[in-house]
């Protein structure tokens, strides 16, 4: 949420955006409409997957990954996992507030958290059941 916020400040418009990064800004323009929210939660979503790799690994799932080739499978199966609730994060943050056109912050913050809560609770059965199955160690 934080690296969510801090990105929306940093890039409130498109003419913030650095060239190499507009085309994610720009992404939703393919539907007419312009996104402040997708950059933010790209550029979040990257952080937050970064470290929660390390963490769910380590102290979630007591990942038993010994080899360099089983941690590169299994970073590779936690990314691709994360790249599926990305989508859902953006289609839901599209909807909610760029769909809309509400411009309230208090009610982007309440869609930002009603996104996290669906994108958590996926990202745990994914890692569950495709990333960090017991019985594959």
């Amino acid at each position: 949420m934080v690296s969510y916020y801090i990105c929306r400040v940093i890039f409130p418009d498109s003419e913030s955006v650095p060239k190499g990064l507009a085309w994610i800004f720009n992404i939703t323009s393919y539907f007419g409409i312009e996104s402040n929210t997708a950059l933010p939660v790209i550029i979040s979503w990257f952080l937050s997957v970064t470290f929660a790799f390390l963490t769910n690994r380590i102290y979630v799932f007591d990942s038993r990954a010994d080899t360099a080739g089983k941690f590169i499978v299994e970073m590779l199966k936690f990314y691709a996992s994360r790249i599926a609730t990305l989508l859902v994060d953006l289609l839901i943050m599209f909807l909610l507030v760029d769909l809309t056109g509400i411009e309230n912050v208090l009610y982007e913050f309440c869609a930002k958290v009603f996104s996290n809560c669906v994108v958590l609770v996926l990202n745990y059965i994914l890692s569950k059941i495709f990333v960090f199955r017991a019985g594959k160690r």
